[in-house]
């Protein structure tokens, strides 16, 4: 497929600023710090959620059973696990540990609005709406590679246009390293690198080959590095949750992007389709690179989903500047067409996106509630396990690396379905079992008595269970009889413990 360009006509010397000038320039500096304080905000007022708690354990790991681990256990490339290994290493905490996303995302948007500055008023509300977005506040909150993710996708975009406006030679070298970084921190660079791919259109000249030359090189340096990893990846299923595609879930996926939610979800996807029209009408270069950024690689993961675990809003994080910047240029248009109607305009698009933003920066999670009541009431010879045992990283992370106290992994055949436990070190055996039952799936509980009423979280419960013998049943291990992690019910992160 290609793209093909029409080059928009050499961009005037840029004028002395004057007093417009500064008040855009000042403009979007407020902008950036208002997205700086929304990212900041509250950063560490939530434990780690599951996928946290999985990229922290994880980078316990030696370096050298990592790679390994992720083969079997994760579907991701290994640069995100790697880049948070330290922090991992010192136990850090949430605060601590989401601070390198939180940084990204706000240089995502500094980037932005720079990106932004000679674009008027629509430069104006894209970055605004990029500064409030909720699914850019919530993913660059996340201590995952979504934050990494939104960085690159608009360094790219910055990259292709700068490229279709006046091609230079380093253009390509700088392509190619952000694909191959993009690559090893999200499966999704491949959608995005295709669109590049045909951003050149059916051009002959030398550079054109060499933009394509390097996406080429990219892929072929990734494949040495994670290429058979990706193959074992990708029949282990990690991914089968995802639904397949339909036409509401794209409609769903886009407006996500937008705000984290599918309230108005039809209307913004038109929005969106609308604007990256009037964009392409408009500036055809970043038109081009809007297109073939995002519409493209959006209509690509539209077409796997059909037969693969693919359309998630996630997997668009780095085409999630795209959909503002078309909503910034709608909000223009209409404005320069009818104050009234622009007002209107600007007023539902806000009430449709302010409150999923006040929820993204204060809400509490239930992982948060469960793992601190956990923590209010397991003492030192309790044994904490967590249903189902793929939750495993959530209770090792919160109650035993950031505890600092000793723990091991022990098994409790009694209670089934299978949990994962860990026995609090610091004391005598107890006896006693806090069990963090999320779907309240456990239905038997052999030599166990309750011994304190359960303590529900919607669908999810903490169950206090006494056992009738001396201490609790079932084995235990130490770090050096572990075995080596062969299955995802069992992560065996555990083996990490603090001592």
């Amino acid at each position: 497929m290609a793209i093909a360009v029409r080059p928009d006509p050499p961009r005037a010397a840029p004028e002395p600023v004057g007093h417009t000038g500064r008040l855009v320039s000042g403009a979007l500096v407020a902008l950036v710090v208002l997205g700086a304080v929304l990212r900041l905000w509250g950063l560490g007022g939530n434990q780690l959620g599951y996928d946290e708690a999985f990229t922290a354990m994880a980078g316990r790991l030696p370096l050298g059973s990592l790679f390994g681990f992720l083969r079997a256990q994760d579907s991701h490339p290994p640069l995100d696990y790697l880049l948070h290994v330290p922090l991992a290493r010192l136990g850090v905490s949430a605060l601590v540990f989401r601070m390198p996303s939180a940084l990204c995302s706000i240089a995502a948007l500094a980037l932005f609005a720079w990106w932004m500055r000679d674009r008027g008023r629509a430069g104006l509300f894209a970055t605004a709406l990029m500064a409030v977005s909720a699914f850019q506040i919530t993913h660059g909150r996340n201590a995952r590679m979504y934050a990494e993710l939104e960085l690159l996708g608009v360094a790219i975009a910055i990259l292709a246009e700068s490229w279709l406006r006046a091609p230079r030679k380093r253009h390509a070298p700088i392509l190619a390293a952000l694909v191959l970084v993009g690559m090893l921190t999200h499966v999704s660079m491949f959608l995005v690198a295709i669109g590049l791919f045909a951003l050149a259109g059916r051009r002959t000249d030398r550079e054109a080959w060499r933009w394509r030359g390097a996406i080429a090189g990219a892929g072929a340096a990734w494949a040495v590095i994670w290429g058979p990893s990706f193959i074992a990846q990708s029949r282990g299923g990690h991914s089968d949750w995802i639904p397949r595609t339909t036409a509401s879930g794209v409609v769903d996926t886009v407006s996500r992007l937008v705000t984290n939610d599918t309230v108005g979800a039809l209307a913004l996807f038109a929005a969106v389709i609308v604007g990256g029209v009037l964009l392409w009408r408009r500036e055809r270069g970043v038109g081009s690179v809007w297109w073939a950024a995002f519409a493209l690689p959006v209509a690509l993961a539209a077409l796997a989903g059909l037969f693969a675990p693919v359309l998630l809003d996630r997997t668009l994080t780095l085409t999630s500047w795209a959909p503002l910047l078309a909503l910034g240029v709608l909000l223009d248009v209409v404005l320069r067409r009818s104050v009234v109607v622009g007002a209107l305009a600007v007023l539902a698009l806000a009430l449709l996106m302010v409150p999923p933003t006040v929820t993204a920066i204060t809400g509490t999670t239930g992982a948060d509630r469960a793992l601190r009541r956990l923590e209010a009431v397991a003492r030192p010879g309790d044994v904490v396990a967590v249903r189902s045992a793929i939750k495993a990283p959530e209770i090792e992370w919160s109650l035993g690396v950031r505890s600092g106290q000793s723990w091991r992994p022990v098994s409790l055949p009694g209670i089934t379905p299978v949990v994962s436990a860990m026995a609090l070190g610091g004391g005598p055996p107890s006896g006693r079992v806090w069990l963090l039952d999320w779907n309240s799936l456990v239905r038997q509980a052999d030599d166990y008595t309750r011994c304190a009423p359960d303590q529900n979280f919607g669908r999810s419960r903490i169950v206090c269970l006494q056992h009738t013998g001396s201490s609790v049943a079932g084995s235990t291990t130490t770090e050096s009889e572990q075995p080596a992690v062969d299955g995802h019910d069992d992560l065996a992160l555990a083996r990490h413990h603090t001592t």
